[in-house]
């Protein structure tokens, strides 16, 4: 009896910490690190859900996340691999109305390698922007972390999709 107790706690045990929401903060391509980060809370059957913690960079509200396990081939661009893609609702929740505007995600299924705070290897996160209109106006890309970003280190920092800017680029 013992041991079927054993078993059956073990499994709860178990099932509980891959039931947790995973965390992954970004660093651009030049180590700097932003303020809000991604946290998956559904991972199952190919699919992915979450949201884009943007209360961390002094936002009123966080933008959900939904997407798919996704491989992106390495055409030219500086991110690449197997992974996750994601839609971000960040710039509707960063000015608390519809804007049109849409940033895509797609973010590696490995963490970037650090050592001293300094970056080595490939991209870990590649984000694009476009708008309602079919017009592209950039992207973004860096590095990836497991974990929230430093508490005290990003609060006056930019989220990873920056501002709209001023001149759409097609």
């Amino acid at each position: 009896m013992k041991l079927k107790t054993l078993a059956l706690i073990t499994l709860v045990t178990l099932g509980c910490s891959f039931a947790s929401a995973q965390t992954f903060s970004f660093f651009d391509a030049n180590g700097y690190e932003f303020c809000d980060y991604i946290v998956i809370t559904y991972n199952s059957g190919g699919v992915v859900a979450g949201y884009d913690d943007l209360e961390a960079c002094g936002l009123d509200y966080n933008a959900p996340i939904v997407g798919f396990d996704a491989t992106t081939a390495n055409d030219g661009q500086p991110a690449y691999g197997k992974g996750i893609v994601v839609g971000d609702g960040i710039f509707d929740a960063e000015y608390d109305e519809y804007t049109g505007e849409q940033w895509t995600l797609w973010l590696s299924g490995k963490a970037s390698k650090e050592k001293n705070g300094h970056f080595s290897g490939r991209y870990g996160w590649m984000g694009v922007a476009g708008s309602y209109s079919g017009t592209y106006f950039g992207d973004n890309y860096g590095y990836l972390i497991a974990g929230p970003p430093s508490e005290n280190e990003v609060a006056d920092h930019v989220n990873i999709a920056g501002k709209l800017p001023n001149k759409l680029r097609k």
